[in-house]
Order: structure tokens, then sequence, then C-alpha cells
């Protein structure tokens, strides 16, 4: 299996959109059947980070309202990465 190649953040476009969680459970499966633990692993830690980061989204929006996480293009960013939560 090779590395894949670093994404240059300067170059990144639409096709670049997070993974839905329908490709996440796809690709879970997947990499369980080929027990391929590492991918298992990275995926799982992934979904997490995913959850964490929705939960700080949601908490900076009840503690400061919405506006703040408006004005932030990280927290944006951040909340777009988080997506649909993978549940």
């Amino acid at each position: 299996m090779n590395p894949p190649a670093p994404v240059d953040e300067r170059t990144s476009g639409d096709d670049d959109s997070p993974l839905r969680d329908g490709e996440l459970r796809a690709l879970l499966a997947r990499a369980r059947a080929q027990d391929d633990q590492g991918l298992v692993r990275l995926i799982v830690s992934y979904i997490t980070l995913r959850r964490v980061m929705a939960d700080v989204i949601a908490s900076i929006e009840a503690r400061d309202g919405a506006a703040a996480v408006a004005r932030s293009p990280l927290l944006l960013r951040a909340r777009e990465l988080s997506g649909t939560l993978f549940r």
C-alpha cells in the first residue's frame, strides 16, 4: 500500500470535500474485510475527531452564538469538515 500523496492546501478545490457518512462506512467495511488494522484505526480516529470537532463547534455556538463561528474562517472550515456525523 502506497502512502497518500501530500495535500497542497493552496490547490484544494471542490473535490476535496469531506467524506460523507456512506463513504466512511464503505471505507471502514472494506478495511475491516481486508483486515487492514492500520486503516481501521485511522478511519475510527477520523470519525472520533469529526465528532469532537462538531461538539466543539456546537459548544462555541451555544456559548458565543453562531455569529462567533461565522466570523472565523477556521471554525467555518472545521464545521464543514465535521460534516454530518457518522453514527
